[in-house]
């Protein structure tokens, strides 16, 4: 009986102790992201983190840090390198020396689809090349974004030709921005998330933008028209994950997220898309009322943006050059890029649709 006693004991401390220790623990990343919860890339981050998520089996997820709470988008890069966040959103144009290898892809090359940008984009962000130079800034590329084609929204005088875009002052960002300065006008310094502010108080007369992102920011409320450019598109705009971080994760974690950060391109190609054709066709109809004039530049004014554009992306194989980069290498492989998606897709279809 003392036997059984001692047995019993010994089970019941033997539970006791088990109920103490906790159970498994999924591994939760920290994200970092300057936009707004709201949006198409705001849609597009959610369904990546729930994709993790739900491809992992809930062993990996994604915790989002909406609206620069933890950091502001010209301090990404080196928030992200240095752990501030496990991974988040790099707009290469606040970095343009460190991010000199990913900055190919917002020169204006002759490409205004949205998916066939994001394939070439991935191809080169994934070279070996490109790699080994973001791991030397302990980063490595994840996956890209995109904002599509650029326009300008304008207060006052809409941009009907590039005649009139002299003497405006514009919010202009990247190699697009330069090239409006090239051609007069006067150039301030703004991000994005702030270009509400500058065409509703005079600090801007135009803003560069994006169909659905100037949606999601609601310029449509500030600006009395809408110019598409019909010059170039922007993918240079991703995701990165701080190398530490990553190397931390096991090895199914690893490919769960190399997987969807693949599957990413596809998902935001078609969602692109949609949305922008969607915010185009809210901004014609109107928007409680507000409508804004929507103009086309025409062919030989767009035709003028890619000459001007020519002298930009020779100055910028310089650079890379200079960064110990084959930067005339990079930029033909990244053409031949462009050109074997935009076949692929006259060929088969978008994926989605095959």
């Amino acid at each position: 009986m003392k036997m059984m006693k001692q047995f019993f004991r010994a089970a019941t401390l033997t539970a006791m102790t088990l109920s103490t220790i906790p159970a498994f623990a999924e591994t939760v990343l920290t994200y970092g992201e300057p936009g707004p919860n709201r949006g198409a890339r705001a849609g597009a981050t959610q369904w990546f983190a729930q994709e993790v998520e739900k491809r992992s089996g809930g062993d990996l997820k994604i915790n989002i840090m909406w609206g620069g709470a933890l950091f502001k988008a010209n301090a990404a890069r080196q928030s992200i390198a240095a752990g501030v966040v496990d991974l988040g959103t790099i707009i290469p144009d606040y970095f343009p020396k460190e991010m000199v290898s990913f900055s190919l892809t917002n020169l204006p090359f002759e490409n205004l689809d949205p998916w066939v940008g994001l394939k070439a984009n991935f191809d080169h962000m994934t070279s070996p090349e490109v790699t080994q130079n973001l791991a030397k800034q302990n980063l490595v590329f994840v996956s890209s974004y995109m904002l599509s084609n650029v326009i300008m929204l304008c207060t006052g005088d809409a941009v009907r030709s590039l005649e009139d875009i002299k003497d405006k002052k514009i919010r202009g960002v990247g190699t697009f921005g330069k090239i409006f300065g090239d051609l007069g006008a006067n150039l301030v310094s703004m991000d994005i998330y702030k270009a509400y502010q500058g065409l509703d108080n005079g600090l801007l007369d135009c803003s560069q933008g994006y169909m659905n992102a100037s949606l999601a920011l609601k310029h449509h409320e500030v600006a009395d028209s809408l110019t598409k450019l019909n010059w170039g598109i922007y993918t240079g705009l991703g995701i990165f994950i701080n190398k530490d971080a990553l190397a931390r994760l096991s090895q199914s974690q690893q490919k769960v997220l190399n997987e969807v950060g693949a599957s990413f391109i596809d998902y935001l190609g078609q969602n692109v898309l949609k949305s922008d054709l969607a915010a185009e066709q809210r901004f014609t109809q109107g928007i409680d009322g507000r409508k804004l004039e929507m103009i086309s530049l025409s062919p030989s004014e767009s035709a003028k943006l890619y000459s001007a554009s020519q002298s930009h992306i020779s100055k910028w194989q310089k650079e890379a050059i200079k960064s110990g980069l084959d930067g005339e290498a990079m930029v033909k492989s990244y053409r031949r890029s462009l050109t074997k998606y935009s076949q692929e897709r006259d060929l088969v279809g978008y994926p989605w649709t095959r």
